[in-house]
């Protein structure tokens, strides 16, 4: 039996409902693009805030929610979908709630005989039980159909994380040249020794990280990206009166442009999932800021992925990494904790570089999940 891509492209409905601003359009945004321009196939991404995926995606009109075609993909409003038959799949994402009336519609679809994928594309952890769930069926309560729940991962036994064809060596190839050119054009010092990029929830210790800046004596440039933690931050160095430490705002990028960002760094402090798996193929050494849970559930996901990178890092620079990121998660944040990291930032670096070795041997989330599809569809 020949693919669907061979007879013509398979068409893939993907909701988003935007919750964590630019982490849940980042993940969807990114799985579209790669989903069409590796895979062929034919998407529409229905999502309920266009306006926080056109910052990311330069060309998507937020008034415009009937449709539109950007980077190969047909964006619409997420009522768009109602009087619309779904596609040949369907991937909702982060347990996002689809319409009754077009549930009903992947039932009928499935009753006159026209197979249907139809996905549940869960949020990542490196928790334990993630393998057990990955590719479970979910039969409907009350229709003739079943959803398979899907995890992202960083094992063989889960679908992998998001890493786009050729990414790493564009990683490698991307010269001090380039760097120097790239912090020139975001309206940074190109010459700096050594610069923090920072992306953070605001519930993070924003002030002490600031203290700690300022008692390093060693030269730093801060990256801010905009928002509330980076305006904190801003305001909490500028009556510390530390010379040594300059603070630069730099601008929203497009998604395709993210990772250049990334690499002009020394050291990066990202939060979310999809700039927590930038950085990590980034290779450049990382604080994740988790997003905060009730009863302190984030810092048991903040362990469990400890332990899946701990053998990329050699000692003591392992302990250092999984220290500071206690501490800043657990806002206990102390001078130590930056001290040590910024010393050790080399050898996390050659840890980082491992350790996106291993998830590119994985393959792609994408590559996974149309497989799953295709599967699904025979």
């Amino acid at each position: 039996m020949q693919s669907y891509t061979q007879e013509r492209p398979l068409r893939c409905d993907i909701f988003c409902h935007v919750i964590d601003n630019f982490g849940d359009a980042g993940v969807c945004w990114r799985l579209a693009r790669a989903l069409s321009s590796e895979e062929g196939f034919k998407i529409t991404l229905y999502i309920d805030d266009l306006a926080t995926l056109a910052r990311i995606a330069p060309g998507v009109v937020p008034s415009r929610r009937s449709g539109q075609t950007v980077s190969g993909v047909t964006v619409r409003g997420w009522e768009e979908c109602l009087g619309r038959g779904p596609g040949d799949a369907v991937v909702e994402t982060f347990g996002c709630r689809l319409p009754d009336a077009f549930e009903e519609a992947i039932a009928a679809r499935i009753a006159s005989g026209r197979p249907t994928a139809w996905l549940n594309l869960e949020y990542l952890s490196a928790e334990d039980w993630v393998e057990g769930c990955h590719g479970l069926p979910s039969p409907h309560p009350r229709l003739q159909a079943t959803k398979t729940f899907f995890f992202p991962g960083f094992t063989q036994k889960t679908g992998g994380v998001l890493i786009e064809r050729g990414l790493l060596e564009a990683r490698d190839r991307f010269s001090p040249q380039d760097k120097a050119a790239a912090l020139r054009s975001l309206g940074a010092d190109p010459d700096s020794p050594f610069s923090l990029f920072f992306f953070s929830y605001p519930s993070a210790p924003v002030e002490s990280l600031a203290a700690s800046l300022a008692a390093d004596p060693r030269p730093l440039q801060v990256l801010a990206a905009p928002g509330e933690a980076g305006r904190r931050l801003g305001e909490a160095l500028r009556p510390l009166e530390a010379p040594q430490v300059s603070f630069r705002p730099v601008p929203a990028v497009a998604q395709d442009k993210f990772d250049r960002l990334l690499w002009c760094a020394d050291a990066l402090i990202v939060r979310g999932e999809d700039s927590f798996v930038r950085a990590q193929l980034s290779a450049r050494p990382f604080l994740w800021t988790i997003y905060p849970q009730d009863e302190n559930a984030h810092i048991v996901k903040l362990r469990a992925f400890m332990d899946r990178i701990a053998p990329s890092f050699l000692e003591p620079a392992g302990a250092i990494w999984r220290e500071a990121n206690l501490a800043w998660n657990e806002n206990r944040w102390e001078n130590r904790h930056w001290a040590a990291f910024r010393s050790a930032s080399g050898a996390l670096a050659a840890g980082g570089r491992r350790w996106a070795a291993r998830l590119a041997g994985l393959g792609s989330l994408s590559r996974s999940l149309a497989r799953q599809i295709k599967k699904e569809l025979e």
